[in-house]
């Protein structure tokens, strides 16, 4: 686990941290109230993000259970193979 915390958590804080900082970053008004602090095209992306992780995950699982169970993608169907037990 830590591995992954890592790998995954350490290469945007690197980049953060070398990132120079912005000098009249403090006399900036802030947002209004009244905007939302995740915009319509956040929730876009993030929806379009997911769907794309989506279906490369389901598009990868089941290429794996066609290649490697005999071209059967149905659990039932790969309960009767004769091979079953060996793998």
């Amino acid at each position: 686990i830590l591995f992954l915390i890592l790998v995954t958590d350490l290469p945007p804080s690197i980049a953060l941290g070398m990132e120079p900082g912005e000098a009249h970053i403090l006399k900036m008004r802030p947002r209004p109230k009244e905007e939302p602090i995740v915009l319509m095209w956040m929730w876009l992306a993030m929806i379009m993000n997911g769907a794309v992780l989506t279906v490369v995950v389901v598009a990868v699982y089941l290429i794996s259970l066609i290649n490697y169970c005999d071209g059967e993608i149905l659990q039932s169907n790969i309960y009767m193979l004769d091979s079953y037990e060996v793998r």
